[in-house]
């Protein structure tokens, strides 16, 4: 399968999906036997070694084309000026990965923000709890699954207030797969 097939799959939009985005490419930077250049050991040959040197930029210039061919337009920009695709990756990992004190917060923020608007399938509701998760672990917080299924209880709409009420009943909550099995009717993992 050609790049050109699994770059409108894998395009990276923004934060949203930078997590599986990112995953995606390392996978394809590894078959194309291009993910050293994404890491920073990779050093630039000596201008002595016209060979190695020629072979070095022509690598290089094939994981940045990965890398531009693979997020949209808006994002470009924070790649400009960048020589190497590590400096890319990296300028990308900063970018959606930042681990400051505000990221943090607008990310616990926006997981307990999450409703279940009108339309939305179960499955795309939950899921919309596992990418926050993972954007949150992407900066290093952790998640107790009892609040994930609390969170995700109190975003249900009130048409599902007496499988609500049968969940407050119980003695302890459920765990994240058994109320994905529960609502969804089927195994997660």
């Amino acid at each position: 399968m050609s790049f050109y097939c699994l770059r409108l799959e894998y395009t990276l939009e923004g934060s949203l999906n930078y997590i599986t985005w990112k995953d995606r490419m390392e996978e394809i930077f590894e078959e194309s036997e291009l993910k050293e250049f994404i890491d920073p050991g990779i050093f630039k040959p000596p201008t002595s070694n016209y060979k190695e040197l020629a072979e070095w930029r022509k690598c290089v210039a094939k994981a940045r084309r990965i890398i531009l061919e693979g997020v949209r337009d808006h994002i470009v920009s924070n790649l400009h000026n960048k020589e190497t695709a590590f400096a890319m990756w990296k300028a990308l990992i900063d970018l959606f990965q930042n681990k400051n004190d505000h990221r943090k917060m607008v990310l616990k923020d926006k997981l307990r923000k999450i409703k279940m608007d009108m339309g939305d399938s179960i499955p795309k509701y939950l899921t919309k709890f596992i990418h926050c998760r993972d954007e949150l672990g992407s900066v290093g917080v952790t998640f107790v699954e009892e609040n994930l299924v609390s969170l995700s209880l109190l975003g249900l709409p009130k048409s599902w207030h007496n499988y609500h009420n049968s969940v407050n009943g119980m003695e302890k909550l459920s765990e994240w797969k058994r109320l994905w099995f529960e609502l969804v009717g089927e195994d997660i993992w």
